[in-house]
């Protein structure tokens, strides 16, 4: 299909493209790969009269790993977050890993992906595990927005009109603790979106009891989600098969899926505590073998 009219525009700079969304205002997009806005396009799911290509933005790439954070660059593919961060955000490398195919990741990019909201996309609750921050951007300055506090509903994030997310921070982990990782998604063939997705990250302490955990879920509710009862119920113990049943059932129990073409609200009801054990299985598989390697 042919997509809609609309304008073309393709800063250099970043404060030319902040200039231009508080120019055109609800009336522009931004493209960056184009994996989400493209389709939408193509099937009038949206009618931009603007569209902003920012990949000539370099400002917007890269990766910077300091001591206590990693700082990810809005242009950052998902290509490269599955390949550069497999040792320091493995999470977030193993999320990115499941998005579509690799033609698919070589373009499309985090801060796209985290702003398309999409309730079942596979970044947005590893992003929420990790306790990430971004950073937005208009005319008038910069604000940092929690990852929970991001996704106001599908398909829709607290962004103002003339806002753009410019990079993500991600705390790094407690050098006291060992954390595992797990991200576990049900899909109808490898690579689609989600009919249930969880990310999970547990932390054990010196005694190999669990210091902190977290689960996040997707295509269950109408965005990403932590699952904060879920995570609290882990901590203090020493993650028994019991012990992340329980996890799994309190997450399974913040669950709202609605029915699409993909799955009914009951089957992806059934199948969250199902999904958010076997990723806590392979977070707490992972911590262990770590914590045993430890001298």
């Amino acid at each position: 299909m042919i997509p809609p009219p609309f304008e073309y525009r393709a800063p250099e700079s970043l404060p030319e493209t902040l200039a231009l969304l508080r120019e055109h205002g609800d009336e522009a997009r931004l493209m960056a790969g184009g994996q989400s806005l493209l389709p939408m396009l193509k099937l009038r799911l949206v009618r931009p009269a603007v569209i902003v290509d920012i990949g000539r933005l370099q400002e917007l790439d890269g990766i910077r790993e300091e001591a206590n954070t990693v700082r990810l660059g809005a242009l950052v593919t998902e290509r490269t977050l599955e390949r550069k961060l497999e040792q320091r955000l493995p999470l977030l490398s193993e999320a990115a890993a499941s998005i579509g195919d690799i033609h698919i990741r070589n373009l499309g990019t985090l801060g796209g992906t985290l702003c398309q909201a999409d309730p079942s996309g596979d970044l947005a609750p590893a992003a929420l595990a990790l306790e990430a921050t971004l950073t937005a951007q208009s005319t008038d300055g910069s604000r940092a927005i929690a990852a929970h506090e991001f996704f106001s509903g599908p398909f829709d994030t607290c962004l103002a009109d003339d806002e753009m997310v410019t990079g993500v921070e991600v705390p790094a982990a407690d050098p006291e603790s060992v954390r595992g990782h797990g991200y576990i998604k049900l899909a109808r063939r490898a690579g689609d979106y989600a009919v249930v997705g969880a990310a999970a990250l547990v932390s054990l302490g010196p005694d190999g009891s669990c210091r902190d955990g977290r689960v996040a879920l997707c295509a269950v509710g109408p965005t990403a989600f932590l699952c904060e009862a879920a995570g609290r119920s882990l901590q203090g113990t020493r993650l028994t098969d019991a012990d992340l049943a329980e996890a799994a059932d309190l997450a399974g129990n913040e669950a709202d899926p609605v029915s699409d073409v993909h799955a009914s609200a009951e089957y992806r009801r059934a199948m969250t505590p199902v999904v958010v054990n076997r990723a806590l299985t392979r977070a707490r598989e992972r911590a262990r073998a770590s914590h045993a390697q430890r001298p």
